[in-house]
């Protein structure tokens, strides 16, 4: 009966993800996203991004956009990739929020995880937000952040 119930639990998983779901209790240290992927970001980045938030992601915190820095130790610690999605999906960019196609967007959120720190893996990001509501933003690797 326990090997019905790892076969069906590892079958579930394996179909999820097939899915392009993420399982439950993943992370961006997980390498969620693909190399790929992240440099289809970074070109969508330089043409959308890098005017406020600087070409580094140093931001400027200064001027009419105020654009704050998106390489930090903390960066969006706590959060779920669905909500740096959303964030970005709806406010983004300032001056013309909500106009970004929906793979330019999960093509950011991967490669704002890549500069952060966070490993690539060999799949992208899943377009379902859900799922993407269920990969927690946690401390980069080898960067330890203080409650």
């Amino acid at each position: 009966m326990r090997l019905l119930a790892g076969v069906t639990l590892l079958l579930s998983a394996a179909y999820a993800v097939a899915l392009g779901q993420a399982p439950e209790g993943r992370t961006v240290g997980d390498g969620v996203f693909s190399a790929a992927q992240a440099s289809r970001g970074k070109a969508t980045y330089a043409v959308f991004c890098a005017g406020c938030h600087a070409d580094d992601l140093a931001g400027t915190n200064s001027g009419d956009s105020g654009a704050p820095p998106l390489k930090h130790d903390r960066f969006m610690r706590g959060s779920t990739a669905g909500a740096l999605y959303t964030k970005i999906k709806r406010s983004m960019p300032l001056d013309a929020p909500g106009t970004l196609k929906d793979t330019d967007v999960l093509e950011l959120v991967a490669f704002l995880l890549e500069a952060n720190g966070f490993p690539a893996g060999a799949a992208d990001l899943p377009a379902d937000v859900k799922a993407l509501d269920r990969i927690r933003i946690e401390s980069a690797p080898g960067r330890p952040v203080a409650p």
